[in-house]
């Protein structure tokens, strides 16, 4: 099935495949911890969800890097 078959790394070698990795984790700490930003604000936890979210974004990035990568 289409759904079944296990992504390709991209092409270009390891440098390529270097700035995947990276721009995946800058990424996720970055959405996340806008978003736990925003929450913090709504909120006015004290800056807990910041780190909260930085972490989320940090296991998703990883997450996503082994998944498209197949580190």
């Amino acid at each position: 099935m289409a759904g079944d078959q296990i992504p390709q790394p991209p092409a270009g070698g390891g440098a390529g495949q270097g700035w995947v990795a990276i721009s995946y984790l800058i990424a996720g700490i970055a959405v996340w911890g806008f978003i736990g930003w925003l929450v913090d604000r709504w909120f006015d936890l004290g800056g807990v969800p910041i780190g909260i979210g930085a972490v989320v974004g940090a296991a998703g990035g990883i997450y996503l890097v082994i998944r498209r990568l197949g580190v």
